[in-house]
């Protein structure tokens, strides 16, 4: 594996960490449910596995570089970066707008953003996914595992 291609790793795994600490923080935040799993539980499972999996990650590239990696920037695809940055935008976004909007109107939004964004062409295959994954999901976990998810401008 090239230098390159370990900063990223590296970079990456450090920016994933950052990132699930503050929504680890902020799922800590939400109401706790009388029975079941509450609102913040399940994210603050992934999170917490996030931030292992980050950390192994760390360390294995500072082990395998000696050290902090480096980035070829010469060697950098410019779309790609761009494509990163957009991911992380709409990811804010999708939190930001959760509870006003509601899990079941803006996941399938952002799943087919996501999808458009990363190359996925087929517009009417994706727009079906999007909304068969996002209300599967919705039921999943509000009638099995009865979690509340957001309803915002249905509830």
């Amino acid at each position: 594996m090239k230098n390159t291609e370990k900063a990223a790793d590296f970079w990456i795994a450090v920016a994933v960490m950052a990132v699930s600490i503050f929504l680890y923080s902020n799922a800590s935040k939400m109401p706790k449910s009388a029975r079941g799993i509450g609102p913040g539980d399940y994210p603050r499972i992934i999170c917490a596995v996030l931030i292992v999996l980050c950390t192994i990650q760390i360390i294995r590239t500072l082990i395998e570089c000696k050290g902090l990696p480096l980035i070829d920037f010469k060697n950098t695809n410019v779309r790609y970066l761009v494509r990163a940055f957009a991911m992380i935008l709409l990811s804010w976004l999708y939190y930001t707008f959760l509870k006003k909007v509601g899990f079941l109107v803006l996941t399938p939004v952002f799943l087919f953003a996501s999808f458009m964004l990363f190359g996925y062409r087929k517009w009417i295959r994706g727009a079906i996914y999007s909304v068969a994954f996002s209300t599967a999901v919705y039921f999943l976990f509000v009638k099995v595992f009865l979690v509340l998810l957001p309803k915002g401008i249905l509830g």
